[in-house]
């Protein structure tokens, strides 16, 4: 089990209302949980209308997934309800703004991200090398400390804008191949 960095814990934590002693301690479901409704507070999506649900995506971790609904039950981000989906198919990942893919289904997951690479979704993984193969966050855990990496391109490639709170909070990283 790891714990979120300190420094990073009680900002998201003032962010989110979680309480820095619960996240510290929180098991890695319950972090990557916080953490994908945190992303979701700290990004703009462009034409997102008024009132519309922000989903989130979950693709490979039943937890992560119940215990973003527990997180995010009753809450609104912006005005926008959080509905938190398990889609199947890749060709519905576009309905996301929000689309975590656990590390276990990354493989298969691969193809299906390059047909969203420049739709309005923000992508998050924990899978090593997501972010600078394209994906915009990556988790990932150092001195057993949850850490995330944002890669700018790909996000400013989505349409999407990330606050500079938040990516100050991250290690940030451009496209292995950027043009």
């Amino acid at each position: 089990m790891w714990r979120l960095d300190a420094a990073a814990a009680l900002a998201m934590c003032a962010f989110a209302s979680i309480p820095a002693a619960q996240t510290a301690s929180a098991p890695d479901v319950a972090v990557k949980a916080a953490l994908l409704f945190n992303f979701a507070k700290f990004t703009e999506w462009p034409s997102q209308p008024a009132g519309s649900p922000i989903v989130a995506c979950i693709i490979g971790s039943d937890a992560v997934a119940a215990e973003l609904v527990r997180i995010a039950g009753g809450q609104a981000i912006g005005g926008h309800p959080v509905d938190v989906a398990r889609p199947q198919e890749s060709g519905s990942w576009k309905t996301c703004q929000v689309l975590f893919i656990a590390v276990a289904e990354s493989g298969r997951a691969a193809g299906g991200l390059g047909g969203i690479r420049s739709a309005p979704v923000l992508t998050v993984s924990d899978s090593k090398g997501f972010a600078q193969a394209g994906g915009i966050i990556e988790l990932y855990v150092d001195n057993d400390r949850m850490r995330f990496a944002i890669n700018v391109d790909a996000a400013e490639r989505a349409g999407l804008r990330l606050s500079s709170r938040l990516l100050q909070l991250a290690t940030v990283v451009r496209d292995i191949h950027a043009p």
